[in-house]
Order: structure tokens, then C-alpha cells, then sequence
């Protein structure tokens, strides 16, 4: 009777060994398939975001960058283009510079000399009319005329731009001219323009350097 009670007792025991395996397996399976789910969840979770993130950036740049940017450089480019098509017109760019020209750089005496001849400095200044721009590009076509090598020179101030001309002098390095006055200028970035070129109060506008651009 003892030994039957102990091998009832026994294959109990090994009934519940087998059913809490069968348990820890079927909770490890289960944790398993979470597991993987979850990660599938979260990739896919991750691949939905980076997606919405390149939708959102792509329709972002496109509202910004075709219609904003593209809008306003085609309008600054256009306006730009006529402006600089209209200085060209009153200067006689188009009918008076041959299309082929030896130019050279001249020596400072000889840069002296053209600049006397030249009469770019009695034009009158026209504010929104005939400005430093066009002194500067008629000065500029003036001495390409002549065969000298000249160069059209933007000086960059905080709120506005002035219009100069600049020589390579075979003697004297690069030469800064202010084509309304002739004057022999000076640039340094950080300083006031027109007392480099002489005049003590000229404007009523902040005119000191913050670049030059030259363009040959």
C-alpha cells in the first residue's frame, strides 16, 4: 500500500514537473513571439517615421526652396538683369566695345593719363536714374576702349553697395578709382568709405567696408 501511494506520489510529481515545463516552454514561446513583434513593431514604427520625416522634408523643401527661393531668385535675376541691360544701353556698351580688344595693364602714369582724358567724372549723378553703378561701368568700358584692363568693383556696406573701378598698374599694384571723382582710393574693410575717398561727411548712411568684390 506504502509503495503504491509512493509511486502515485511520484508520477505526480513527474505529471507536475512535465506540465510546469510545458508551461515555462509555451510562456517562453509566448515571450518569444512578443519579442519579435515588438521589434517588428518598432521597426516598423521606425521605418513609418523615417518615411513621414522624408515625406515632411521633401514637401517642406519643395514649399520652400521651388516657391520661395526659386520665386525670389528669379525675381532678383530678372530685375537684376534688366538694370544691368539698361546700364549697359546708356553707357553704349553694345555698339562701341569691339568684339575683339587687346587689353593690357597699364602703368600708373599711363592710368593718370586716361583718367585725365576721360570725362566719366562730369556725368551728374541722378539718384535711381544714373548712379555709382553705371560711373563705374562707363569708366570701365571707357578704359577697355582704350585697350587698358579694367575691373567692375562692388564695395559692400551693411544696408547698401557703391559702385567703383579698379586697375592692375604694372607698377604700382591694384589701383582703386572712384570714377564720380577720379580719386585714388584706398579700401579697407572696417573703415568709412568716402573718408578713404576724401570726403569728410557724405552720407547719412553707415558706409563702412564690409567687402569688395571685384570682377574683371
Amino acid at each position: 500500500m506504502d509503495n503504491r501511494k509512493s509511486s502515485l506520489h511520484e508520477i505526480a510529481n513527474t505529471l507536475g514537473r512535465i506540465v510546469l515545463g510545458i508551461i515555462i516552454i509555451l510562456l517562453g514561446l509566448i515571450t518569444v513571439d512578443l519579442i519579435v513583434y515588438l521589434n517588428h513593431l518598432d521597426d516598423t514604427l521606425k521605418k513609418t517615421s523615417v518615411a513621414a520625416y522624408e515625406s515632411s522634408f521633401e514637401l517642406g523643401f519643395e514649399e520652400t526652396y521651388h516657391t520661395a527661393f526659386r520665386n525670389g531668385y528669379t525675381d532678383a535675376y530678372e530685375k537684376g538683369y534688366d538694370k544691368g541691360y539698361e546700364i549697359g544701353l546708356r553707357s553704349n556698351f553694345k555698339n562701341n566695345i569691339p568684339s575683339l580688344v587687346a587689353l593690357q595693364n597699364p602703368s600708373y602714369q599711363e592710368l593718370k593719363e586716361f583718367l585725365f582724358q576721360d570725362k566719366t567724372d562730369d556725368n551728374q549723378y541722378i539718384p535711381d536714374e544714373y548712379i555709382s553703378f553705371d560711373f563705374a561701368v562707363e569708366l570701365n568700358n571707357n578704359a577697355e576702349l582704350h585697350g587698358i584692363r579694367a575691373a567692375f568693383v562692388t564695395v559692400v556696406f551693411p544696408d547698401k553697395s557703391h559702385g567703383i573701378t579698379a586697375f592692375e598698374t604694372t607698377d604700382r599694384g591694384l589701383i582703386f578709382i572712384e570714377p564720380q571723382s577720379d580719386a585714388n582710393v584706398r579700401l579697407v574693410t572696417g573703415e568709412s568709405y568716402w573718408r578713404l575717398a576724401g570726403i569728410s561727411d557724405p552720407a547719412h548712411y553707415d558706409d563702412t567696408i564690409v567687402e569688395i568684390q571685384l570682377i574683371w
